[in-house]
């Protein structure tokens, strides 16, 4: 074996004999009987580090040049663009219109009203997913996009200002609404929804007053830069750079767009929110969790403080990583530096935790949306005759755990793929492989805390 493969292989081969070494026989126990896996818990964990550490091995040694920090071919698509575009900002529309008139006037009659399904399904999660298979069709969907576009139509774009508040208030924004997802006893109140929605749209459409429609969007949309981030994973999106039309979409790959999205301020601790936000949510749920805060976990103050520090205990290990990995590389750059340009190579993390947590409440509860529709504003109603649907439970546990397995290794051999092209751009072939050691030792924390609070 040459000197410097061997030189790569060492470290992680090492780390993964010794997870394989500790791994020992304690059962899975959790939602939907876990405790029924054919194997344990630990070596599932370990199964998922050995396939980030491999990934990891593979690409120190086929894969010495970067190749996706330039762009990518982008193949416009054909398609009845504007019609689509059209259609989707009045269905937004609509659908804004009636959460709002769910809320104010919810019957309370049944536990149907369409605005919770609105909200917590159809905005907070399937857009998300479904935009990083097809891409941003959130941008033509979104009534806020729509609605900024009329009132800040003659607005100039004050793009100096808005580079420099960079996503600071999408961020902000993006924690006070899980906050009221996680933590308020009132978050899927109906009535709850309509004035949050409304207390929102208020604050977008003066950003985009101020700062004009696209840099107020860019600023404090919370669900442009979720969304948009998410959507950066797809094979299809909006062009990159200016040689095609704006409003076409492309073809360019997979997770192509990742590597060229702007380091603006606040980008960093966006996507740190992303996953800190998921894993207080699981974590949160978990047995052990449950012992040691007793009822404390119901109060709000005491949930409140530790949704802020499962963010920042995330952030925090995020940018030792960074710190480490400068180091190592012998980096001039600092460590938020660092942390800023590696930033992207975390959307994909943040993807598989929420898809890992979320899907079967999507799937199951997804289609409360059937009997919604009858009853859209909880008034006992049966408009179509579906109010009487119920979920119907058609995975396994059994299945809904290997998929959430699959996806967390899934997203985190991305994260090592995107980390790895940026460091050898960043730090050169030597420098690149030696920074990615502390990298690889943060994926394989993740992997395995997305797992343990799964199983937890």
């Amino acid at each position: 074996m040459p000197a410097r493969l061997r030189r790569i292989v060492t470290i992680p081969v090492a780390t993964a004999v010794v997870l394989v070494a500790d791994a020992t026989p304690a059962l899975a126990h959790g939602i939907g009987g876990r405790a029924d896996l054919p194997v344990p818990l630990s070596y599932f964990v370990v199964g998922a580090a050995i396939a980030v550490v491999a990934s990891f091995v593979g690409l120190a040694a086929l894969w010495p040049e970067p190749r996706l920090q330039d762009l990518p071919r982008q193949r416009p698509l054909r398609g009845p663009w504007r019609a689509v575009r059209i259609t989707l900002g009045w269905i937004g529309l609509v659908l804004f219109g009636v959460t709002i008139l769910a809320g104010r006037f919810d019957g309370g009659e049944s536990d149907r009203n369409l605005a919770p399904i609105v909200v917590w399904i159809g905005l907070w999660l399937v857009v998300p997913f479904l935009g990083s298979v097809l891409g941003n069709f959130w941008r033509w969907l979104s009534p806020w996009h729509t609605l900024a576009g009329w009132i800040g139509r003659d607005r100039p774009e004050r793009t100096e200002l808005a580079a420099r508040l960079g996503v600071w208030p999408a961020t902000v924004g993006f924690v006070a609404f899980t906050w009221l997802e996680l933590v308020s006893r009132h978050g899927a109140e109906p009535a709850t929804l309509a004035v949050a929605a409304v207390g929102y749209t208020l604050a977008v459409l003066a950003m985009a007053w101020w700062l004009g429609p696209s840099s107020g969007l860019a600023s404090g949309g919370v669900f442009e830069n979720y969304t948009g981030l998410l959507s950066s994973i797809a094979p299809f999106g909006f062009p990159l750079g200016d040689d095609l039309p704006a409003d076409i979409p492309v073809h360019r790959g997979w997770l192509r767009a990742l590597p060229h999205l702007a380091v603006r301020p606040g980008l960093t601790a966006f996507v740190i929110a992303m996953i800190g936000t998921v894993s207080y949510d699981g974590m949160s749920g978990t047995e052990w969790w449950i012992e040691l805060t007793g009822d404390r976990r119901r109060e709000t103050w005491f949930a409140t403080l530790a949704l802020l520090a499962t963010v920042a205990v995330i952030g925090a290990v995020y940018l030792a990583a960074a710190l480490i990995a400068g180091r190592l590389a012998r980096s001039e750059l600092g460590g938020w530096e660092i942390a800023a340009r590696f930033a992207h190579t975390l959307v994909p993390i943040a993807l598989a935790y929420a898809v890992a947590h979320y899907f079967t409440l999507v799937l199951f509860e997804g289609q409360l949306a059937f009997s919604s529709l009858s009853d859209p504003l909880g008034r006992g109603w049966d408009l179509l005759g579906t109010a009487g649907w119920r979920p119907v439970a058609f995975l396994s546990p059994r299945v809904v755990w290997y998929v959430q397995v699959a996806t967390i290794v899934s997203g985190h051999v991305a994260g090592v793929v995107l980390a790895h092209d940026r460091a050898l751009a960043d730090f050169g072939p030597e420098g690149g492989v030696r920074s990615q050691y502390a990298m690889l030792a943060l994926m394989v924390t993740l992997t395995s805390l997305g797992l343990l609070i799964l199983a937890g």
